[in-house]
């Protein structure tokens, strides 16, 4: 009868069965001696995280009975007889089982974790791209018509002393649920503000015909 099946060990498991540890931050390079191939070669672990394997505890787990048989009852005694066809496996091919022996824990573990949301900081251009677009709709839009045809000076002022504001609080650092709520708010602004802009318009007009038949009189 198998004594291992795949994914069935939790992070106690692992530590107790194999003397493995809880990672912590220990930076890249760390099973380089070893002979990691990852990226960083720092093994790693979803259930015990970066570190969980030090380069001493795969030396003594390399070869031994206990590994074998975990791999062995994973993979299937052919599979294992070619891996060990040395006398022990590779320190790549040892973090991959300990990640067979925890597949399942480690995927019950991530759906109870909620997911962390970091703030998001968008960078100068970014930020700056997204003021120049607001300041656009908050002021050009609204009142190309009095810097056209009225020569307003103070639009194109207005628009500049907004893209300035606009960019300082762009750079500030949100969260997404911040991101989403700021868009809704500002499409609420812009439409409000249109709708002020027609009424001036329209009471503007009015203005204008009153000043014509004055005139005609």
């Amino acid at each position: 009868m198998a004594k291992y099946s795949s994914g069935s060990m939790s992070a106690e498991d692992l530590i107790k069965q194999f003397g493995l540890q809880t990672g912590g931050d220990v930076g890249p390079g760390f099973n380089a001696k070893a002979g990691a191939s990852d990226d960083d070669q720092t093994k790693q672990n979803k259930l015990l995280g970066d570190g969980y394997l030090t380069n001493e505890q795969y030396e003594e787990l390399k070869d031994s009975d206990e590994i074998r048989q975990a791999y062995s009852d994973l993979h299937g005694q052919e599979a294992a007889a070619k891996k060990f066809k040395d006398g022990f496996i590779s320190i790549n091919t040892m973090d991959a089982l300990f990640d067979d022996l925890s597949a399942e824990k480690a995927a019950e573990k991530a759906e109870e974790t909620p997911e962390v949301q970091e703030p998001i900081q968008l960078s100068r251009p970014a930020a700056t791209a997204k003021a120049r677009a607001q300041a656009y709709k908050d002021t050009m839009m609204i009142r190309d018509g009095d810097y056209i045809i009225g020569n307003d000076p103070t639009v194109i002022a207005d628009f500049n002393d907004q893209v300035i504001k606009n960019t300082e609080y762009e750079l500030q650092p949100k969260m997404p649920n911040e991101l989403h709520a700021a868009r809704k708010e500002a499409a609420q602004e812009r439409a409000n503000n249109y709708k002020l802009a027609v009424a001036d318009q329209l009471k503007s007009d009015r203005g204008r015909l009153e000043l014509q038949e004055i005139f005609k009189s």
